[in-house]
């Protein structure tokens, strides 16, 4: 077999005159501001199952996260926003090659973990990508961020924002993506830009280009194992997982009904005993 599909690995290094320039996303650690929800414990943990499976079902401290984070979960994208910290005064600040960051550049979305978040450098069609071609002081984007911290909701016990540097194509994904900066520091990142190409079928790896995958409005490998899961999730349960953001359409499971986070666990259990189901080969 390995002479008619050999395996061959070839590294090379280019030197090119510019690169295209990442998204770079923030959220504030504080999903709420402390007169926007009732007492509560944060959500601490990146996934659902951490704080909302069967056995914790009766824990007093894990039943006020899911209180907190149901209350949240059931009101609609304005009332959050409203709720939220806004993220134009989060980001004091931005600046790009020197220059005010223009507002084109600049979008909003929500996560159920860190609430309102700001993402400077999203894809749009309309507006030519942006490129980088020097290192060092002033020569990339420059972030000011205002925390808030005086109207913290008590229940969070951290001051801070997560960063996910990711690109302009790709959602962000907050819980498992980037990393934390805290107050009263200031932080310095560089990057080089990798770029790995696999052979698709009938080479060993299967691998796939999301972005050209016709009839799939999925885009990227972990948007697709969260939709496989998510539809298992609808399949068996009658509803999804809130906390993973694909599907938000489907029904909601309550994160207080613990027959539905019971049903979550199996659904996972099932896809790791048993799996994988999910048709989503590394790209």
């Amino acid at each position: 077999m390995y002479f008619f599909y050999p395996i061959v690995f070839t590294l090379e290094v280019e030197q090119v005159k510019s690169l295209e320039f990442p998204a770079v996303s923030i959220c504030n650690f504080n999903r709420m501001k402390k007169f926007g929800l009732s007492s509560g414990t944060p959500l601490l943990h990146s996934e659902r199952r951490s704080s909302f499976h069967c056995s914790a079902a009766n824990d007093s401290e894990r039943d006020e996260i899911k209180d907190s984070l149901q209350q949240y979960n059931e009101m609609d994208e304005e009332w959050r926003w409203r709720k939220g910290h806004n993220p134009s005064r989060f980001m004091q600040k931005c600046l790009f090659r020197g220059r005010i960051c223009p507002q084109n550049r600049l979008s909003y979305f929500q996560n159920l973990r860190y609430g309102n978040c700001i993402t400077f450098n999203k894809r749009n069609k309309k507006i030519e990508a942006l490129t980088v071609s020097d290192v060092g002081l002033n020569t990339g984007l420059i972030l000011e961020l205002k925390l808030e911290s005086v109207i913290y909701h008590p229940s969070t016990k951290t001051l801070g924002a997560r960063v996910v540097i990711h690109h302009p194509n790709e959602t962000p994904s907050p819980e498992d993506q980037g990393f934390n900066a805290n107050p009263c520091t200031e932080i310095s990142v560089s990057l080089r830009q990798s770029i790995m190409y696999r052979l698709p079928t009938p080479f060993r790896d299967h691998c796939v280009d999301y972005e050209r995958r016709q009839r799939s409005s999925v885009k990227y490998q972990k948007d697709c194992i969260r939709t496989c899961i998510q539809t298992e999730n609808f399949a068996k349960c009658g509803c999804i997982d809130p906390t993973l953001n694909v599907m938000e359409y489907f029904t909601l499971c309550d994160l207080t009904n613990t027959t539905q986070m019971c049903c979550l666990d199996d659904v996972l259990e099932t896809l790791s005993n048993y799996g994988p189901f999910c048709d989503c080969p590394q790209p």
